[in-house]
Parts: C-alpha cells; structure tokens; sequence
C-alpha cells in the first residue's frame, strides 16, 4: 500500500509544482509534457487529494488530540511566508529586530529537517510533505521569489481552510466529526457492554407470582354488645376460707367499702366499674347485679342473651366475699336471706350465657373453674360434630352457625339441632389466679388488683412502678401524685393520654411477637373490647406474677411477662414521672415522649441491616400506633413502604398486623407529602390481596388525582395507574364510579409519557376499565380511545406493545350485542390493524397477547370463521355445492378462491367510519403468505354474489369475509409460531373453529350412515382432504397433492364413534340456543348463518364455551379469567360475557412486578437516557454480581494471553497440530469457537451442539430440547402437505417437508425445526446465549442449563431453555426455502447438497447474521431478501430494512463483530461479487455509504479487522482482496486494495482472523494459511495428520475470536481444532 500511495502523490505533487512553476519560469511545458498530463487536470486532482488528507487529520486532531506534525509544518511555512513577504523598504527600519529574526534560509533548513523526520509510514502526510518539498525546492532557488511566495500563501490557504484556527470553528468541526465520523471498531469494557435478554419476560415463566396469601381479614367481627357485672362482696363479712392478714387491701374499684355504708358502698364500686368498662366499650348495655342469688344470674344472663342475639357478652365475676371455687367449679353466690353460700355450676352458667361470650373471674383459685371448663367444652364440641354427621345423612343442614356460638339454624324439612348444642370455641376465659392460688393482699395494692389491671391499667401499672423500690428511678413520687395525672385516655396530647397510646403499642408489640397470628387475630382485632381485656390482661400477668400470683386465660397465652418491650415502657414511665412533680407544683408543659422516634429508628435500622435470614421486626406494631401522630406520620409511612417493599410476606406481615384501617382512613387526608407514600402502600397491597378493590371504590378520586397530577413522579402516577385498574378489575361498582370521574379521559391525555411503565399501566387500566362493560367502549370510541392506542403497538417496549394489544382486545370484547354495525366495523378495524402491526413482533409475549386478542373476533364473528374453514377445504371439489342449503354455491368460493385476496382498511378521517374503507392493495405483513400478498382483487370480486348487491353504500362497501381471511389467516400463523406457548394459544383457537364448522357436518354424516335406506345423495356430505394419517381425516389440510375429490373417514371408526359428533352436536345446541333435532337440519341452519356474505355479521349460533364438545371454562385455569388474565365478572348476566377460549397470564404477571421486592424491580430513574431503558437497581453485594467480575476478569485474561501468543509466537502461521476432534452424527455446516468458554458450537442439520472441553459435556439445541412443548407448538392437527404453498387450514408453508427419521408427518407429531443456518452468541462475555438462525427465516435463543459431566453423547443431551423465538426474516425467504427443502429431501448428504456446503453454509438463500453485543443489534439478510434487516433485540423491534441496491443480488456473508466491540458500519458481502458497507446510523435509503467491486462470484467470506480499516474479502473463486476502507471516500487516484491474491478456483471455504494477520481457504486438498500480504505461511494437507487419510474436503472455517485457534468442519462428519502449540496453548480455559 506504501508504494501505491507514494506514487500517486509523487504524481500529484509533480503535477502540483508544474503548475505553479508555470505562472513564472519556462519549465512547465516541459514537465507537463514529461507527465503526459494537462496542468489543469493535474492542479484539480492534486488539490482535492490535499484538501482530503489535510481535513482527516484535522478530524483525527480534534477528536484523539494527538500531536499531528502538521502543526509544526504551518508553522514553518507561515513563518518563512513572513519572512518572505517582507518589503525591502522596511528591511532597514527593522534591521535590528531581523538579525533577531530567523532568516529565510534558517526557515527552509528548519522546514527540510522537519520533513525528513515525518515517519515513513505516516502515508497520508505523504502528500503534504510533497508539496512542501517542491516548495522548498523553489525556494531555494534564485529569482523564484514571487512564484514561492504565491505559491507558499496557496498552500496555506489550503491547509488553514480545512484546519481553522478558530476555537469556535474548532467546536462546531468536533460536534459535526462526532456526528458523521463512522466508528469502525471501538472496543469497551466488559462492565460498560451491556447483557441482552435479561429482562423478567426473558428469565422467567410468564405467570402470576406464587406467594402464600395469608388471611387476614377478620371474618366476621363481633362486637361485645352487653356486659354483666356480677359482684359478690357482701361487704363487712369475710369468707370463712380465707384468712386475711393486717393490713389488708380493701380497695374495690378505687373505692373503700370501710368509708362508707356497706349499701353505699356496694352501689358504688359497681358503677365505678361499669365507668372503668366504660373506657373501652362505652355503647354495650351493662347489668349489673350485686350479691345475687341463683335465679337473679340466671334472670340476668338469659335476658342478656335474648337482646344481644348472636354478639358476645362479658360475664364479669368478683367474688371477693364469697369463698373460693370448689373443685367441680363452682362459684358461690347467696341465697335470698343472705345467711348461705349457694353454689352455681359453671356449667349452667354457660349454657344460660350461650356463646360467644367472655368470662372474667376475680377471686382466689380462679383458674380451677377453666380446669372445669375445658374437658367440657371438648366433649361438647364432639358431641357436636357427631349431631351433624347424623343431621347431614338424614338430609343435611342447609345452613348452620355455630362457629359464631349461635344455635343451628335448619329450613324446611332438615334436620333440627337442639338448641343446646353450640360451640363454645368463641368462649374466652380469663381468670385472676391459677388453681390453689389466692389473690395478693398487698395493703399498697386494691383488693380487686385483676380487674385494676383489665380496667385502668395505666393507673396501677404506675402506682406499681412507683412501689418498686429496687427500681430506684423516680424517687420521691407518692401514689397520691399518681392519681392527680392530668388529661384523659383518649386525649393523646396530654399525659394519661400518651401514656395509654404508647401502653397500646407495647402490648400490641408483646402479643404479635409472641402470639400465633391466627390467635393474634382474634384475640386483638376482632372485637375492641376483647382486644383491651387482652392487652390489660398482659399487665396483669407482669403485676401478678411479681406477687406469686399467675393470671390464666383460655385460650392460653405464652408468658410474656418478660418480654423485653417491658423495659421500654419502664423508660417510658421513668420519663413520664419525672415530668410529674412540675406539671402539678408549677404547671409546667407537658413535654411528649420520645418513645415513637426512638422506635422508629429502631426500625429503621432493622430495614437498613439487610439481612437474608433476619426475623420480622418487632416494632411493626408500634408504627402502626405513630400512624396516629402526625408529627411521625410521614416518617412512618416511609418506614412502612420500605418494608412492603421487602415482598409478600412483609404485605402480609403487615396487613396482619392491622395496617388495613389506619391506611385507609389516611386516604382522606389533604396533606401532599403523604401521597406519593400511600399511593406507594396501597399498590403493594392491591398487588398482594386484589380484595381490596371493595374498599377503595369510594377513595377512588384520591389516586385520580395524583395520576392527573403531572408534578408528581412518573413512578407515583405509575403505581396511581395500577391501583385504579385493580378498582376497576372486573368489578362494576368500580367501573362506573371510574367511568364517572375523569379516569378515560386522563388515560387517554398521557398515553404518550415519557416513562414506559407508566405507559403500560395506562393501557391496562382502560383495558380493564371497558372490560365487559359496554358504556364505557363507547365512551372510549367516541374518543377515538383504539385509535390512540394504535401508536402504542408501535412502542419501543415489548410490554407496553402487550398492554396495548390486551386493551384493543377487552375494547372488541365488551360489545357482545353484535346487532349495531358500527360496532361491528370498528372491531374489524381494530382486529386488522393489531394483525399488520404486531402479527409478526419479535417479543412471545405480544404474540401471545395478540392471538388472545383475536379469540374475541373469532368468538363473536364465529360463523364467518367457520365459513373461512368451510371454504378453504372445500375450494375446488366437486361436491362443493352440496355443502350449502340455500343460496348460490358459489358465494362459498368466489370470495376466498385463493389466499391472495388480502385487503387491508384504508382510513379517512377517522378509522370508525367504516364507510371511508374500501378493498385495496396491501403489504407484505403480519399473516401475509409466502405467495404474492400484496396484491388484492377489486372490490366486486372480494365481496361476492349476495353481499354486491345488498351492501349499503355501493362500491365503498367492505369486502367483509376477506378480512375474516386475513384474521383467519393471522391466526393459523400463530398457531405455527417457532415460540410453544404462543402457538399452543393459538391452536386452541384454531381446534375451536375446526370442531365447531366440523361438529354438525359429521353429525349429519354420522345421520346419514346410520339409515342406510337413504342414499347418500339427499345430503351429500364429504369431508376434508388429509394427508396419508389415521388421525387427520377430520381437520387434515390437504396439500395440492391430494387430488380433487374429498376423502372419508374409514368406516370402523366412524361406526366405533358414531355417537361421538352427535353427542358434540345436541351439546351445541343445548348450549347456545339452537333446538335440538335432525342433524341435517342442524347443518343446513349452521350453514345458512355461515355463509360467505353474510352482512349482517350477527353473532355464532352456537355456545361458545359449552358447546361442541370443548370444556365449559378455558383449558388453562389462572388467578385471571378472561383474555389476558381476568376474573369473571359477578356483576354481568351470565349471557352477557364470552366465555375465552384460551387465557393468558400477561396481567397476572404484570401486576407481579409490583409484588415483588424493590431490588427486583427495575430502576425508576427519569433521566431521559432512562425512561425507555428496562435496568435492573445494582446490588454491589449479590453472588451473581461476583461471580460475573470472575468471569470479566477471565476474559480479560483470555484478551491478554492471546494477545501475547501473537507478539511472542514463534511460528504464528503454523496451524498444524490438532487440539481436539470429534466425530459428528452428520455433515457439519457451521463450527464456531466461543470467545471465552473453553466451548465450540457445530451445527448440522436442524440442531445446534455445544461441546465443551473442560466439561467433557455436549449440550444440544433442537427440536428435541423442547421436549412436549415442541409438539403443542408445532403440531397443527391437520399434518404438512409437503410443497404446499400457503393454507388457512393452521398448517404453515415452513414447516413441510418430511420429519428428519422420514416417514409421513402424522397430525399429532412435531414438526421438524428447518436447517440452522447461523449461530450467534449473545452475552459472551457473561454466561452466553446461543443464537440459532434457521434457513426459514426463524431465529431461536437457546440458555443452557449448568454444564453436566455425564452428558458426554449427543443422544443424552443436558436441558435447554429456549429463552425466545421469532420470524426474523418473514414469508419473504419461505418461496426460495421450500424450493430447497424439496430439492435436499430433508437431509444432507455428500452429494448434490454438499456443495451448497461448501460455501460454508452461506448459498444462495440461506440466511446469515451478524450480532453486535455492543449496541444489542443483529443483522440478518439472506433467504432471498434483497435487503438486510436489522433488529433491537433488547427493545425486541425491528430497526430497519436497508436495501441492498440492486434488485437482483441478495446477501451472502455479513462480516462478524467481535466481542464488546462497538461499530457503526455493516459489510454484507453478495451473491454478485460486491462488497457492500453500510452505516446503521444513516435512514435505510441513505445507508450504503460504498460498494467494492473486486470480485466477480459470489463472496465467500468477507471481514473488518478488529480496530482497522483494512477489509479482507473473499469470492468462490478464489480470489482473496484486502482492501483499505478509508480510500474509497478519497478520489480514484487513491487505490483501495492493498493485497490481492487468487487462492485456487475449488476453494470451499475462507476465514480470516480479526486480529492476527491470517487467513485460512481451504479446498478438496488442502487449508492453506495465508498472511495478509498473500504469501502462503502453512499448508495443512487433510489426508495427513491425526485426522486420517483422505478424508474430506473442509465445509466450514472458523478462527477464534482471539486465540490462535481454528476450527475446521468437514464433509466426512468431522470437526477439528487446529493450534499452533500442543502444550501451552491447548484449549486455554
């Protein structure tokens, strides 16, 4: 390359100094005639070149800021243009300040020498330097002084011209380099190349989050509605079992029964009790009765129970003045005199009191009456399922309540239970002591020291602290000063009032600690006044244990006296005591506690430790109390969010512990700062229990508002979205209070948001708002609301194309009245549209949704469908008419003779007006076949016979049943999906429409068969044609090989089923209104509703769920119920909702995404880099992330090691020792070599196998690494007519040919995966992907599972998951693909299909990619396209189709990219001999920015060295180019090519390395090593060496990426990997 350059600018300069000479000597004519060139061609040619070079250095300049000797040159040249132009008038003035100055021959000295030091391989300065040196030249000649100086000012013109000095100028020449300047390879580090395909919808299953869901609402809450205070004193008498000692307590209820009269007395502490109760129930109705006998307790318990019915009723017992329980359990109570103690059995008690109620007993050895209560109640509780499992054989029990304590309630003639058998699980039980224990007597304390504590405990929780001298805390505060605690319980402000708040929390924290939950619950949330008794009831335990006294309660509790939250209220009453003595001396101010804030950093700190295996912290409680406060509130609700934001568990945590009303109140506060936080709760519990939606409908407008609000984060609006769609979730109150307020219109405003989850949930919410709820469609269409969501199909995130789709689909299924045509036109519109946009989207997902979209149209457009299907199977028989009763045959045929007739709905003004739509020409898209789609009859002949003449509107009329056709045909596309799911969603669709058109016509054959006295010409029914199967003759698609005339079934299975379609036929009927009866007339009535033009499109005249033998509800049971996951709606008649035919789980687990932790979702920055981009938050300490710095560093070794084989490698050409070979099952195509792993891929046939070296383990990658998916997803039912062109039948063109074992494709069996093609890998530099390029067109994504030692054969493969699947390439390529699969017969073999081998896999239509990591791009062309496509593959959208130019040529190669290595261009080499590079960056038609045109075949290969300009390229014949890219953007006096050798005319396949100077061709004899220069380094004979004698040419070469390694497949089953050294260098790993 240096000496063509050289001499292009010798000539160049040469022509340039002519020129300038001839304006003043006389020796330009004879140079000009020496050259043989004009001075004004050579002046033009020279100036262009120099203005080139000048200007891609100064672009080099600026953009990498190295020091270019051309600086130093203008310099010298401007000096010696000063120096030159000098007057010599002013040479005496200057005189002293010249001989300071360098003088001219110094600056020609200096310029020379300068010159000369420019490195000899600095080319692009060559010319530069040439001119100066002709100017030199004249300088220093004599008498040239004014030709030099305007030659001199020339020169810098030029270079000042296109190397201004201007910083300005400098800025606005680097902004345009950074726009326009081609990156040809930039390698970046491993951190800053991102992975592909590692969002949720890639790495997961699409379904609903599994979590356990815990109950926590209380079932039914009861409410204590009457009390019964009973006292037993009969003050001024001791019992005679109990001795008292002096002093004694005395004080009952605060009061003393010695200050007053006993009469007095006793009137008072009851209704000091009834006060104390009051406190925490006030609305119950108390009774109390004082020293009663038997018939008063009696009187008052039964009359307690009549009022308060089912509620529960508090028995309170104090028997301070009656001796203890006797051992039966029996509590003593007073005859009418007073003079006898009677006993009352507890058991009568009871059964007087009924259930529920609660028993509260204060007296010594109270704990024996549980002891007597509990084998009771068990035995009475078995007594009590006995009576039921008797009263349900004799004939049941309608409806029974007895888990609520009522009696059994029977109707009609069922059973009666006896009132007397209820349940006593509701009965709770607490008592002041356990069994042979007496009550304190501690004058300090009162008498009644159990009921102080369930009625005021603050009070005597302070008054003991107080008596704690050990304690030692608070001296000096007397008990007297206690009692004079300013402020009330329910006044938080004041002490009493704090005080009480923080004692709630701290019990409440005890007991959720310490309780189970389910006991927790009913116990502390059922009933209030229950849940005060308990939390008193722990006090009383702390108190009563400190004075060997032991409180019992049934249920039974766990100790919890100490608990270590009892040293927090210790603190809690220190610091409040202390505060005591100055509020009530000097009337100080309160000052509040710092308890809460303390606790809630106590939480904080727990949220901060991050711990896997920590427990559930216990101050959960404690915040739920600070929500109250609204100096903390803020504060706590950000704690709170945190913690939800932990999962499913830290929801149910919380909801269990009572969040729900407290965070529900708050909705109607006004304060802003609160809204994000509780937009925030409320969706991590909608997601969690989507119940909630009840109670929300009313606060609905509070999250309407903050999605309207546009100052609040997008991320806030997002969560606003998703919880108005769970109010709207199938649940109508809902819909129509959102359908009120402003919900559609405000969706509808933000639709285009810069945030991509915003925009899903937008869509999902409408979707869900119109979802079986007609006024709201219309109100969304009087808004154009499908319109705007067409531009979300479009959406740059696969998601947000899912949601959109979901929400088009709801829109066409909530009008299920199908009498309104405008109805009918939109949904058409709609259909077709979603069908052209997403029909062939890269994302499963879409697909997915977009096949449970069209389950709606096929669902309420049924017959039309069936019409499609009648139609396609019998277009071209004979006994054609026979199948229509009425009408003209011909209408079934003329409409939909061959699947050509596409027409796409072209729009007017607005798309709802069906009437601005006509049959007009459409574009190859979604579900247009391999045949000329884009091509469509007129209107007449589309619409047919009936529908011309009695269509509204004359010739604007639609050609309805070609958009059924289209529909049909998108349908049973899907149902071939290269991804399972989606067609297995798909193929349910399709078996639908199969069996509901074939139900009646084998009735009516089986009719016919059965009275065999009729012939068969009265109803001439003839199935379907089917391949050569014993399944298929049902639904088979025949292919034009089956001949005209229809085939029967066979006769035994007819008769052995003659029952079989009959059966479907009367459920059919049953089901959707038709009448039972004769089959034929069944069929003729099914015909007569499905006929082709039917302009009505009224709805199917069969059951859509029941009927035809299909199951009543969708074949896959989920959390959702309709098309994309949701329930049936309760609200709607049961004849006004579909019934889907398939369910998907799209919304279940989009609504996952905010179940799960925080760390799992992905990161809401909203930078606008951000917005559209789907990234995971960092966590700098996961496994994952370690183990991938592991592999980062192994790749940089594996860089560097292979970087120092090419400096230090003696012998880098010497490819003669073989590392590793391995025998194949078949003929290899493709070998690849991963960068990093010690792996290698070969493909043959359909398969991809993986080897790896370290593992000893090959991982397959095929048809049978699916398993049972493959055939739900391949199988159609109808089999694969080989070389059929195109069917609506659900069978697709791809898939014919026969299976790779031969024999005939059965319906039932998968069908084969077509010939790989290529392979990529993605995400090498981490845990690679396998990309898999078939020649029809379908790219799959292979994960491997963990690498298995003992998968060591290809027939015992290791798992694979295949991560997605799509047409990459779409029915353009399938007309050239089954050209080549009928002619290969399915197989390779050394023949005839080795030579297509012998390209290296790259013939004529076979389809080749090119994956760039960097960018998370890949190009594919080939199959026959005259264009190469470009995809996104982490936005999942197709970029661009760059045409190739030239309609005749297609491409053949694409040069590879390297790893993490960043490029802006794209070489496709062609089937013509060019060289094509393209720039991505540029529009499609703009793209090619040159053609190299030095090969006459086809190429062969073509590659860009990593980081360099240089292209080696390589054609069929033989001829090997290495070419200079950057020479083609100069004139054509620059030459591009460097290197050119011819490499032998039978060469099979080249490769080149991207980094070291090799490159590979190898032939029937031999591989030959080159270097770049041509000169052949190594020959590899390959009858020689370890392979074996003459054995096959090579089909595939393949250098390392790297390494100096090459991997060599061949046509003998072989595949070998060649390396230079047989130690050091072996299979590095």
């Amino acid at each position: 390359m240096a000496s063509a350059v050289r001499a292009k600018s010798a000539s160049a300069a040469v022509g340039v100094a002519d020129d300038e000479s001839s304006g003043g000597g006389s020796g330009s004519n004879g140079s000009v005639a020496e050259q043989g060139v004009s001075s004004s061609q050579a002046e033009a040619e020279s100036l262009a070149a120099l203005r080139s070079l000048i200007r891609k250095r100064r672009e080099k300049y600026v953009t990498d800021r190295w020091n270019d000797p051309l600086l130093l040159i203008t310099e010298k040249l401007e000096q010696i243009e000063l120096c030159q132009s000098t007057s010599e008038e002013h040479l005496a003035t200057t005189a002293g300040t010249a001989r300071r100055e360098p003088s001219q021959e110094d600056l020609v000295y200096a310029l020379r020498e300068l010159v000369r030091n420019i490195k000899p391989d600095d080319h692009s300065l060559l010319l530069i330097v040439k001119h100066i040196e002709q100017i030199s030249d004249i300088l220093a000649s004599d008498g040239q002084e004014q030709a030099s100086l305007s030659c001199l000012r020339d020169l810098i013109k030029t270079i000042r011209k296109e190397w201004p000095r201007d910083e300005k100028q400098v800025h606005l020449l680097l902004m345009k380099i950074q726009s326009l300047q081609i990156c040809f390879g930039e390698r970046l580090r491993d951190e800053r190349c991102p992975l592909s395909l590692q969002t949720k919808r890639h790495v997961e299953r699409i379904q609903a989050m599994m979590f356990e869901r815990q109950p926590w609402r209380i079932r039914e809450r009861m409410k204590t509605a009457s009390v019964a205070l009973v006292l037993c004193l009969n003050i001024g008498v001791d019992p005679p079992d109990v001795v008292k000692i002096q002093p004694c307590s005395r004080l009952e209820c605060w009061i003393d029964p010695s200050s007053v009269s006993p009469p007095k007395a006793m009137e008072l502490i009851g209704s000091n009790l009834q006060m104390q109760y009051e406190r925490w129930q006030p609305r119950a109705r108390y009774k109390k009765c004082h020293d009663p006998t038997v018939e008063d307790v009696k009187k008052l318990c039964t009359s307690l129970r009549r009022n308060a019915k089912g509620e529960r009723i508090l028995f309170h017992y104090n028997g301070h003045g009656v001796p203890k329980p006797t051992a039966n359990g029996e509590i003593w109570v007073f005859n009418k005199t007073f003079t006898q103690y009677i006993p009352l059995s507890i058991f009568e008690l009871i059964t007087w009191m009924s259930a529920p109620s609660i028993y509260v007993y204060d007296c010594s050895n109270a704990g024996i009456i549980i002891n007597s209560f509990q084998p009771y109640a068990e035995q009475h509780e078995h007594e009590l399922e006995k009576a039921l499992a008797a009263a349900l054989q004799r004939g049941g029990v309608q409806q029974l309540v007895c888990g609520s304590g009522g009696a059994a309630n029977v109707t009609g003639n069922q059973v009666q239970l006896p009132n007397q058998m209820v349940s006593y699980k509701n009965c709770i039980h607490l008592a002041a002591c356990a069994a042979n224990e007496i009550l304190p007597m501690n004058a300090q304390l009162p008498a009644d020291l159990f009921t102080s504590c369930l009625t005021t405990p603050i009070n005597i929780a302070l008054k003991w602290y107080a008596m704690q001298e050990k304690l030692g805390m608070v001296p000096r505060i007397q008990s007297e000063l206690i009692d004079k605690i300013p402020g009330k319980v329910n006044d938080r402000r004041t002490m009493m009032g704090e005080l009480n708040w923080i004692f709630t929390a701290i019990t409440d924290t005890i007991a959720w600690n310490t309780l189970p939950r389910e006991l927790f619950q009913r116990l502390f949330r059922q009933d209030l006044l229950v849940a005060s008794l308990f939390r008193n009831f722990l006090l009383a335990e702390r108190i009563l244990r400190s004075h060997d006294c032991t409180p019992v309660s049934l249920p039974a509790l766990p100790p919890c006296y100490r608990h270590p939250m009892w040293k927090a209220w210790d603190l809690v009453v220190d610091l409040a005591l202390q505060q005591l003595p100055e509020i009530l001396d000097h009337n100080a101010p309160y000052r509040q506690l710092p308890f809460f804030e303390h606790q809630l950093t106590a939480f904080q700190v727990w949220l901060d430790s991050e711990s896997e295996s920590r427990t559930p912290p216990e101050q959960l409680p404690i915040v739920l109390q600070v929500l109250l406060s609204q100096v903390h509130r803020l504060r706590a609700l950000e704690l709170l969010a945190r913690f939800l934001d932990l999962g499913p568990w830290a929801v149910n945590l919380a909801l269990g512990v009572g969040i729900f009303p407290y965070v529900l109140k708050l909705l109607q506060s006004s304060t802003r700062e609160l809204r994000p936080v509780l937009v925030f709760i409320w969706a991590k519990i909608l997601a969690v229990d989507p119940s909630c939606q009840v109670d929300l409908v009313k606060e609905y407008k509070y999250f309407l508002s903050v999605l309207q609000d546009t100052s609040v984060s997008k991320e806030h609006r997002t969560l606003s979205a998703f919880v108005l769609s769970s109010i709207v979730h199938n649940f109508l109150l809902g819909q129509t209070s959102a359908l009120q307020g402003p919900l559609l219109s405000i969706c509808l405003e933000q639709l285009n948001d810069g945030s991509w989850l915003l925009r899903q949930w937008l869509a999902i919410c409408l979707g869900m708002l119109w979802q079986n709820f007609e006024k709201a469609r219309w109100s969304g269409a009087r808004d154009l609301a499908h319109e705007k969501l067409y531009v979300l199909l479009r959406d740059s995130i696969p998601e947000v194309r899912a949601a959109a789709v979901f929400a088009l689909g709801t829109f066409i299924s909530s009008v299920t009245d199908r009498s309104e045509e405008q109805a009918n036109n939109i949904d058409r519109i709609i259909a077709i549209t979603m069908l052209e946009t997403v029909g062939e989207d890269m994302s499963p997902l879409v697909r997915m949704e977009l096949a449970a979209a069209l389950q709606w149209m096929v669902l309420l457009f049924e017959s039309q469908f069936v019409a499609v299907y009648l139609a396609e199977h019998m277009r071209g028989h004979a006994s054609a008419a026979s199948f229509v009763m009425c009408g003209d045959p011909r209408d079934l045929t003329s409409s939909t003779h061959s699947l050509e007739r596409h027409v796409t709905i072209r729009r007017g003004a607005s798309s709802s007006s069906i009437s601005n739509m006509g049959g007009v020409s459409t574009t190859s898209g979604a579900g247009s076949s391999g045949n000329s789609l884009g091509r469509s009859k007129s209107g007449s002949g589309s619409s047919g016979g009936r529908g011309a003449a009695g269509a509204a509107g004359g010739t604007n009329s639609i050609p309805f049943q070609s958009i059924f056709t289209k529909l049909w045909l998108g349908i049973c596309n899907l149902a071939q999906d290269p991804f399972p799911r989606v067609a297995a969603i798909a193929q349910e669709i399709v078996d639908h429409v199969r069996d509901t058109a074939l139900c009646p016509i084998m009735a009516a054959k089986e009719a016919t068969m059965a009275t065999a006295t009729e012939k068969c010409s009265s109803l001439s029914v003839s199935l379907p044609p089917s391949p050569n199967t014993r399944v298929n003759y049902l639904g088979g698609g025949g292919g034009p090989g089956t001949g005209a005339a229809g085939e029967s079934p066979p006769v035994a299975a007819t008769a052995s089923g003659a029952s079989h379609w009959a059966q479907k036929l009367r459920l059919s009927g049953s089901g959707g209104g038709v009448a039972g009866g004769d089959p034929q007339t069944i069929l003729q009535r099914k015909l007569r509703t499905s006929s082709i033009n039917d302009e009505t499109d009224s709805g199917p005249a069969y059951s859509r769920g029941a009927g035809l033998g299909l199951p009543s509800g969708p074949t896959e049971s989920t959390h959702s119920a309709r098309s994309s996951g949701s329930e049936s709606n309760q609200y709607l008649e049961p004849g006004h909702s579909l019934t889907p035919i398939v369910l998907t789980e799209f919304i279940p687990w989009a609504i996952s995404y905010f179940t799960r932790p925080g760390k799992e979702r992905y990161s809401s920055a909203e930078g606008a880099a951000e917005e559209g981009r789907q990234r995971h938050p960092v966590d700098r300490n996961s496994a994952e992330l370690r183990r991938r710095r592991v592999r980062f560093l192994r790749n940089d070794f594996v860089r560097r090691h292979a970087r120092r084989q090419h400096q230090e490698q003696s012998d880098r050409f010497g490819y003669d020792v073989c590392v590793w070979n391995r025998k194949t099952q078949f003929t290899p195509s493709i070998v690849k070599l991963l960068p990093y792993e010690p792996q290698i891929a070969v493909a043959y046939r359909e398969k991809v196998l993986v080897y790896d070296f370290q593992y000893n383990s090959v991982r397959t990658y095929g048809a049978e690494a699916l398993g049972g998916a493959n055939a739900t997803s391949s199988s159609s039912g109808y089999g694969s007519g080989s070389g059929s062109s195109s069917s609506l039948n659900g069978s697709t063109p791809r898939k014919s040919g026969a299976p790779p074992g031969g024999g005939g494709g059965g319906g039932s069996s998968a069908a084969p995966f077509a010939r790989v093609s290529s392979i990529e890998f993605i995400n090498a530099q981490d845990m690679a992907l396998n990309l898999v390029a078939h020649e029809d067109g379908v790219v799959r994504v292979w994960q491997s599972s963990p690498p298995a030692s003992s998968a060591t054969t290809e027939d015992s493969p290791s798992k694979a998951r295949l991560v997605t699947a799509w047409t990459a390439l779409g029915q353009v390529n399938q007309h050239s693909y089954r050209q080549r699969s009928v002619a290969s017969g399915g197989s390779i073999g050394k023949g005839a299909d080795s030579s297509g081998l012998s390209m290296g896999g790259s013939g004529t239509g076979s389809i080749v990619t090119a994956w760039q990591q960097c960018s998370q791009h890949l190009v594919i062309g080939g199959g026959g396209c005259r264009f190469i496509r470009i995809w996104d593959l982490e936005r999942e959208l197709k970029l661009a189709d760059i045409p190739l130019g030239r309609s005749e040529t297609c491409a053949r190669v694409l040069a590879p990219y390297l790893p993490n290595m960043r490029s802006d261009v794209i070489l496709a080499g062609c089937d013509d001999g060019s060289v094509q590079l393209f720039d991505k960056r540029c529009s499609p038609q703009d793209a090619r920015i040159s053609v190299y045109r030095r090969h006459s075949a086809p190429i062969l290969h073509a590659s860009l060295r990593a980081s360099e300009t240089m292209l080696v390229s390589g054609c069929t014949e033989g001829r090997i180019s290495v070419a200079d890219l950057r020479a083609s953007q100069f004139p054509s006096s620059v030459s591009d090519v460097v290197h050119e050798w011819d490499a032998g005319a039978d060469v099979t396949a080249i490769a080149s390395h991207q980094i070291a100077d090799t490159v590979a061709c190898g032939n029937a004899s031999k591989i030959a090593i080159y270097s770049l220069d041509g000169r052949v380094q190594k020959v590899l004979r390959t009858n020689e060496g370890f392979i074996g004698p003459k054995i096959g040419h090579p089909t595939w070469l393949s250098f390392h990426p790297y390494k100096v390694q090459l991997a060599v497949g061949f046509v003998d089953n072989m595949v070998a990997i060649y390396s230079p050294t047989p130690g050091r260098d072996r299979c590095q790993k």
